[in-house]
């Protein structure tokens, strides 16, 4: 004798397929946000100033970067730092005293954070600098939740006029008969499992009178590597694409299955 089965075991099928694959874009979605769960590596350094150009009837002036710290390959849970009462590069820079440091280890809640400042800093001739400031300063970290930045610029002077710094990172300023300025900038390094910034306070590209070259101020320097990836984009999508068509796949599975009881 052929017997039907009930109504209701043909329900809770479909409602178990259904489940099923409404479950994979549900964990697609939840890889999309996992970051690494450890910080494996750390690495970070910062340096005060650091200066490269070539002068006209002079040749190439180099100096730094000095002071300059780095962080050793397994870390360190106290601050590596080091200081330099002033830098004098006749022409160029001069500057107070210079303070780096940076410090971080790896591990579950891993992290590195560097900073630099730097106090009084002239770019130019002593008697007539074409950019001042009172002080200058960058700062880092890096973690298994990404690379931030940030800078402090107090009393910003180009050509002796002050300068709004509240800027957006990466803000250039076209510096008559010196070149371009540079206010916090920041560039992001890294992909999967691995996270960086470099964050320069003042960085001044010169082209003109002075010279050509790059003089950095106050860099601080955040990188991290980790034993897990973040799911890329794609993949996450295939994942849900895959989603969608075991879906489709199942309900077709269950109407075949229900025509086949009715015959």
């Amino acid at each position: 004798m052929n017997r039907t089965r009930p109504p209701a075991s043909r329900g809770r099928r479909i409602a178990r397929c259904v489940a099923l694959v409404a479950l994979v874009p549900a964990m697609a979605i939840a890889s999309a946000g996992a970051a690494f769960a450890d910080v494996s590596a750390v690495s970070g350094s910062a340096f005060g100033e650091s200066v490269n150009v070539t002068v006209l009837g002079t040749g190439l002036v180099t100096s730094g970067p000095l002071p300059t710290v780095t962080l050793p390959a397994l870390g360190s849970a106290g601050p590596v730092t080091d200081n330099a009462a002033n830098v004098s590069v006749l022409g160029l820079l001069s500057t107070g005293v210079l303070n780096v440091s940076t410090q971080g280890v790896p591990g579950a809640t891993g992290s590195v954070t560097s900073s630099a400042t730097v106090a009084n800093p002239k770019v130019g001739l002593a008697i007539a600098p074409a950019i001042t400031a009172d002080a200058v300063g960058s700062t880092c970290t890096s973690n298994s939740s990404g690379s931030t930045g940030s800078t402090t610029i107090a009393n910003l002077r180009v050509l002796g006029a002050p300068v709004d710094v509240s800027a957006v990172p990466n803000t250039g300023l076209n510096v008559a008969n010196v070149g371009i300025l540079y206010v916090n900038e920041q560039v992001t390094t890294g992909s999967g499992a691995s996270t960086g910034i470099t964050v320069n306070a003042v960085r001044v590209t010169l082209n003109a009178g002075l010279g050509n070259g790059t003089i950095i101020i106050g860099q601080s320097k955040c990188a991290v590597t980790g034993d897990g990836v973040v799911v890329p984009t794609g993949a996450v999508g295939g994942v849900l694409l895959a989603g969608v068509v075991a879906a489709g796949f199942g309900v077709t599975q269950v109407r075949r299955r229900r025509r086949g009881e009715q015959a």
